[in-house]
């Protein structure tokens, strides 16, 4: 299991959260990116409210494996320094201790979902969970910055009841994927899949594609009728395709 250690500073107070697990980093990440103005990890509460910095380090040394270890080090060498309200461990300390971890983690401005947290969770198209968990993963083949950005616009023009918006999106989502799952177009994705999820993605290639090229491709006529919001509900399909894009993805 991984561990770290962190750096806070805020308008008030400069701290340190040392030794943690993937679990607490986690709950880090999500508090910060959806914009949360604090967050409790083994019962003590650290506040992200005004925040100027903050950075992650891998908690990897040879010798030194504990959070009562190093502060025993630091204490030794007379690593600390003082804030207003307490002491901490500045930066150029804790990367003697592991590797700076931040850009892996930290991607966007502070509160950077938080317009999708103030929604209820029947005016998402999809959760911000599972966006958070397609931001976290690493891949160095594959860049998932227009895959979160289309995700983020799905959930804004849901909430919109834009429904043209919401097909072309979808299917520009299902013709954007593919190559994660090493196939050239999305009806060779679907059909490599097993039988617990091929249906999904079959509802996506077929009914889900031929609403959206209705909708796209339609010249003008005398008179229409647009779709609503039961035409373009794709949720379920649309995040089965996305958790499987999580699952293969992890290393």
């Amino acid at each position: 299991m991984n561990r770290y250690n962190i750096y806070l500073k805020t308008q008030s107070k400069t701290e340190n959260i040392l030794d943690i697990s993937d679990d607490d980093l986690n709950k880090i990440v999500e508090s910060y990116n959806i914009g949360k103005q604090h967050f409790f990890i083994n019962g003590q509460k650290y506040w992200l409210s005004n925040l100027f910095e903050i950075q992650i380090f891998s908690f990897e040394h040879e010798e030194i494996k504990t959070k009562e270890q190093l502060l025993e080090i630091a204490k030794i060498k007379n690593l600390f320094k003082k804030s207003m309200l307490d002491t901490y461990l500045p930066k150029e300390v804790l990367v003697k201790f592991g590797k700076n971890l931040t850009s892996d983690f930290i991607k966007d401005d502070y509160g950077s979902l938080s317009e999708l947290d103030t929604m209820k969770i029947t005016d998402l198209y999809v959760s911000t969970e599972r966006i958070t968990e397609i931001s976290k993963i690493e891949n160095p083949d594959f860049d998932f910055t227009k895959l979160i950005a289309m995700l983020k616009e799905l959930n804004l023009a849901y909430q919109n009841e834009m429904t043209l918006t919401i097909s072309f999106l979808i299917r520009a989502i299902k013709d954007h994927v593919p190559p994660i799952f090493n196939e050239p177009d999305f009806n060779s994705v679907a059909n490599s899949r097993t039988k617990s999820v091929k249906a999904n993605f079959l509802n996506l290639q077929q009914s889900l594609k031929n609403i959206a090229d209705a909708n796209i491709h339609q010249p003008i006529r005398k008179k229409e009728s647009l779709p609503n919001l039961t035409q373009v509900n794709f949720k379920n399909d649309l995040d089965v395709l996305l958790q499987e894009i999580v699952r293969i993805s992890k290393i």
